[in-house]
């Protein structure tokens, strides 16, 4: 930014056009999450129709969220375990047996997931 000789240094054109670009990705963004958000009451509906069903069947709903909260987490593992390199899954199984049946308390589940690794990120400078 050039100092204009008996200013406060501050071109006012060029931080105006610094704005009015922001202003046009923030306009765009939020156009972007409104058509997500759009997308997205379809099936959330569907979900609240059925989690109706479940109350009007008498299903105990606290207990039900926590089901279907522990539900959707272990499908999240699943999908984190089958996204492992082949040899990274071998080491995973091969852990979760090595735990026998300590690995399905929850301690052993806890010890599971930090043996992980993140995402397919180095964890460690081990080769």
């Amino acid at each position: 930014m050039a100092k204009e000789e008996g200013s406060n240094g501050f071109d006012g054109d060029e931080i105006a056009g610094y704005l009015e670009e922001i202003d046009k990705n923030d306009d765009k963004l939020l156009s972007l999450k409104s058509e997500y958000m759009s997308k997205c009451k379809t099936p959330r509906g569907k979900i609240r129709e059925v989690m109706k069903q479940a109350k009007d069947g008498g299903l105990n709903m606290p207990a039900f969220r926590t089901i279907v909260a522990k539900h959707r987490a272990e499908r999240k593992i699943e999908e984190r375990i089958a996204k492992l390199e082949a040899d990274d899954q071998a080491d995973y199984e091969a852990m979760k047996e090595a735990l026998g049946d300590f690995g399905s308390t929850e301690l052993g589940e806890a010890a599971l997931k930090r043996g992980k690794p993140d995402d397919g990120k180095l964890d460690t400078l081990r080769t």
